[in-house]
């Protein structure tokens, strides 16, 4: 087992959107942070800490290399967020999905089971979880029912209760956190970044025109700084075994968000419909309820979304040739 000296972080899927910014707060933390990555070609997320930081490749599917890296490391915590986590996948792959989500995180708790240290285990879980939820539901609470809609949302509970279970059967200190939309620089294939990248293509020329969908729609987004600041503090406060909403507790309406996307823009922004972006059913509202974890934590999310999305605006800037 390493030497005392400072917090051994373990990440899983490091190289991800929340992952990579997890991994640069636990940095400023003066924590020592390894990440596990499934492809090492994939590393430009972390380009700029890739330095500071270890890392491993490890497909969680394989329990013998992730047993094997929970070993070398002996981490005092463990941030697992490895998955495949895009529900349109898991309709095409649902194997996948419920291996790498499901079967993957057993690996996690089984070598922690069977190794002679206690680490405390984050897991990433999702407001997926909840599915369908009427108008007249929201705010989400974490005691609503859970009934997803797809598999990705289906293994996500499967990592929720499994991060239960080795919880009250074997003492694994667990946290868990349902992960309402998140979002900032670095963030792809959500509203925020297709706004805020398209604005950015006709800003350089790339397109002339901004095309949307549904507008009308409500969406609970968090800006990712105040999420990751969430997982540390669930790690430091929370209670071991129970499920946290990380949200803002906030909906911001679709076409608010492009407004506000339109008036940081440096060119005229000119809008229109495109019929492929408009979906047959558009859940009117989601939103979750935060209360738990800031009575716990006493977290609060500060971002204003006029902040995320300038930062949003200046990555893809920078990263749209």
């Amino acid at each position: 087992m390493p030497e005392s000296g400072p917090i051994r972080a373990l990440i899983t899927g490091m190289t991800g959107f929340i992952g990579s910014h997890l991994a640069e707060f636990l940095l400023k933390k003066g924590l020592e942070v390894t990440g596990t990555v499934w492809d090492k070609s994939e590393l430009k997320n972390v380009e700029t800490i890739k330095d500071k930081v270890k890392i491993l490749e490890c497909d969680v599917r394989d329990g013998a290399r992730v047993r094997e890296i929970i070993n070398e490391i002996a981490p005092e915590r463990i941030y697992h967020l490895a998955a495949q986590s895009y529900p349109t996948v898991s309709w095409d792959e649902p194997e996948r999905t419920l291996d790498t989500n499901i079967i993957g995180t057993t690996h996690v708790f089984e070598a922690v089971r069977k190794s002679d240290f206690d680490p405390v285990v984050f897991v990433a879980c999702s407001s997926a979880e909840y599915g369908f939820v009427s108008e007249n539901e929201v705010p989400v609470k974490e005691s609503h029912v859970l009934l997803p809609l797809h598999p990705y949302g289906v293994s996500k509970v499967g990592q929720d209760l499994l991060a239960y279970q080795y919880f009250q059967n074997f003492g694994i200190k667990t946290v868990r956190a349902r992960i309402f939309n998140t979002t900032g620089p670095r963030k792809t294939n959500d509203v925020c970044s297709d706004f805020t990248s398209r604005i950015v293509k006709i800003e350089k020329g790339l397109e002339k025109e901004l095309y949307v969908g549904n507008l009308e729609p409500k969406r609970d987004i968090t800006d990712v700084e105040d999420v990751v600041n969430a997982l540390w503090l669930l790690c430091e406060k929370g209670k071991m075994g129970e499920v946290y909403n990380v949200c803002s507790s906030r909906a911001y309406r679709i076409k608010d968000i492009l407004n506000i996307s339109i008036s940081l823009a440096k060119d005229k922004i000119q809008v229109e419909i495109d019929p492929n972006k408009l979906r047959p059913t558009d859940e009117p509202i989601i939103m979750g309820d935060n209360t738990r974890i800031k009575e716990t934590c006493g977290w609060i999310p500060k971002m204003k979304m006029e902040e995320t999305l300038s930062r949003m605006l200046d990555y893809w800037r920078g990263a749209i040739l």
